[in-house]
């Protein structure tokens, strides 16, 4: 049974093609409904992903080259709700799905149903959950296995409020300028741009059309978006970014967003940064300009991170207790919490 089979539901920036499904989205997850003893992901790409049972994890799969990679299930015989969530970032990179199967005797039941509710976060390592299963001082070459996006505090968002989501996050990115200035070109904005960012670049050199890339704002329409961006900009070795052109780029990215769509609210997010700690003033000035001009549709908040997992990124409990400081605003805006 392969991918364009309408009993998968995508969660994420996928692109569909006729031979796979793409994706380098950290969070980026497939859903399904099954009776099995066992299934099967064709993947390619160097990642990892989460395999599900009713919720609980059953299986962390490590893919590169293509392979059919094989994964137990309970097989008692009742259909369960089976998710592949893809734990790793590809920037730059991504992942091609190429067919999920049940054994012989298996079987498909009736798709999930999509959400109601959606949800959408762009951001930077924070955002990814970078790290977040490792200790500050290990090995920097640790990344790939030590972060785990479905820990994270935006899947543990999404995942709380039953949301379909989108994390459209990039470690080492910021708004105007990445951190110590890498790839200047390929900033947030840019890279937001596309459906499968972390691939777009090298298409890009390899001569496809940049329409052909670009992602369709209309395929989702989130009613709450979280912006937890600016780390970058103002940390790392100087020069940082320009006041100004960070001011004037976020506010460009929020009136981008409301035209795309129409009614969502924001949560903006800010943490302390080093040296200067500039991130927080500047986030709250936008925030400040944006409540006088009359804006009623968006929120602020500064988080308390403790960054004591891999290159002082916030470890999982940290990213627990992020959660749980937005949850209240988040289901606010998105009218979700019960009466």
């Amino acid at each position: 049974m392969d991918k364009f089979s309408e009993n998968l539901l995508f969660s994420g920036r996928w692109e569909h093609g006729k031979e796979f499904s793409r994706t380098s989205a950290p969070a980026a997850m497939v859903q399904f409904n099954a009776q099995a003893k066992s299934l099967e992901f064709e993947l390619e790409g160097e990642a990892r992903f989460r395999v599900d049972e009713d919720g609980r994890q059953i299986a962390v799969l490590t893919t590169n080259s293509r392979s059919v990679n094989k994964v137990k299930t309970s097989g008692d015989g009742s259909v369960h709700r089976y998710r592949l969530i893809k734990i790793s970032e590809s920037n730059p990179g991504g992942v091609r799905l190429y067919k999920v199967s049940t054994d012989k005797a298996g079987k498909f039941a009736a798709p999930p149903k999509q959400s109601n509710r959606r949800i959408e976060f762009i951001g930077d390592s924070f955002t990814v959950g970078f790290g977040n299963e490792g200790r500050n001082g290990e090995d920097e070459s640790l990344v790939f296995e030590k972060t785990n996006a479905s820990r994270s505090y935006a899947f543990l968002i999404a995942d709380g409020f039953k949301a379909d989501f989108q994390v459209n996050a990039f470690s080492g990115r910021g708004l105007v300028r990445n951190y110590d200035n890498i790839v200047p070109e390929w900033p947030v904005p840019r890279l937001y741009e596309y459906t499968v960012p972390g691939e777009a670049p090298g298409d890009l050199a390899n001569g496809l059309a940049d329409a052909s890339l670009r992602y369709d704002f209309d395929s989702f329409h989130p009613q709450v978006i979280v912006i937890f961006i600016g780390i970058n900009d103002f940390q790392g070795n100087p020069p940082y970014a320009d006041k100004g052109a960070f001011k004037k780029a976020y506010a460009g990215l929020l009136e981008k967003l409301r035209k795309a769509h129409p009614g969502v609210k924001f949560l903006l997010l800010s943490t302390k940064v080093w040296p200067n700690d500039d991130l927080t003033p500047t986030v709250k000035s936008i925030y400040d300009v944006e409540v006088a001009a009359g804006k009623r549709d968006l929120e602020f908040m500064t988080l308390q991170t403790a960054n004591v997992a891999l290159l002082g990124h916030p470890d999982i409990h940290s990213h627990e207790d992020m959660a749980k400081a937005i949850r209240s605003l988040v289901g606010r805006l998105g009218r979700w919490l019960s009466r």
